[in-house]
């Protein structure tokens, strides 16, 4: 009797052992990763209708959003990852943005585009659901209809454009930055073990330093059509102002 229960414990313990060795162990796990955007200015929050000071001058934001596209994580073993969703539409009113799942891992680099890859943006604009970031009528949506494309990145406010910078930020600038030519790609090295249900990486956004190029009396406005020059000025300064948060 004792040894037929014996026996009938090690077939119990042989079957447990076949049966872990028979589960698969290159199945990655994954985290919902989501990736917080805090709007600056200079070492500031940026508050929308607020009186900052940048290149010398009185401003305020009344509007400051950008969409980002081809979000991808590099892993320390130079492979990489891509989230569920690699699209954001950036409003300074809002900081957290949820990419999606992600392979767990170690990461040395977080690389994402400030704009709107070429296919989805001479794609059909109306295909996207209306929770996707690229949906035409959501709430801060920017498409341009006469030239079939986003505006990869909205700034609008008030600046005090006097000779002697010391009037009040009373006129209106306007800089719509868009077409595939002002797409920038931001890298960033980061050293981040991402793990758990869900896991975050903060960057932050200084608006002031997509201005620092920009003369504030008299450059005031573009839509990246007849003055291709003051927006490429701002949005070469794209990859300066998106850092990781201390």
């Amino acid at each position: 009797m004792k040894k037929s229960v014996l026996s009938a414990l090690t077939l119990v313990t042989l079957l447990v052992i076949f049966l872990s060795s028979c589960k698969p162990t290159d199945e990655p796990t994954i985290t919902n990763l989501n990736i917080h955007f805090y709007p600056m200015v200079g070492n500031d929050a940026l508050v929308y209708n607020q009186e900052y000071t940048i290149n010398g001058r009185k401003l305020k934001f009344i509007k400051a959003q950008f969409y980002v596209s081809d979000v991808s994580l590099k892993k320390t073993d130079n492979t990489t990852s891509t989230p569920e969703m690699p699209y954001a539409l950036v409003e300074a009113l809002e900081t957290n943005y949820s990419f999606g799942s992600v392979d767990d891992g170690t990461y040395s680099g977080l690389e994402f585009a400030v704009g709107v890859d070429s296919v989805a943006n001479h794609g059909d604009p109306t295909q996207w659901g209306v929770t996707h970031p690229l949906y035409v009528n959501s709430l801060y949506a920017s498409y341009w209809d006469w030239s079939q494309g986003y505006v990869f990145m909205k700034l609008e406010g008030y600046v005090d454009t006097t000779a002697a910078a010391n009037g009040t930020a009373s006129t209106g600038f306007v800089y719509h930055i868009g077409n595939d030519e002002m797409l920038r790609t931001i890298a960033l090295s980061i050293n981040k073990t991402i793990g758990g249900n869900e896991d975050a990486i903060e960057l932050n956004v200084d608006y002031a330093k997509l201005l620092e190029d920009v003369d504030l009396r008299t450059e005031l406005q573009t839509h990246s059509t007849a003055n291709e020059p003051l927006a490429a000025k701002i949005a070469n300064k794209a990859q300066e102002a998106i850092t990781l948060r201390p």
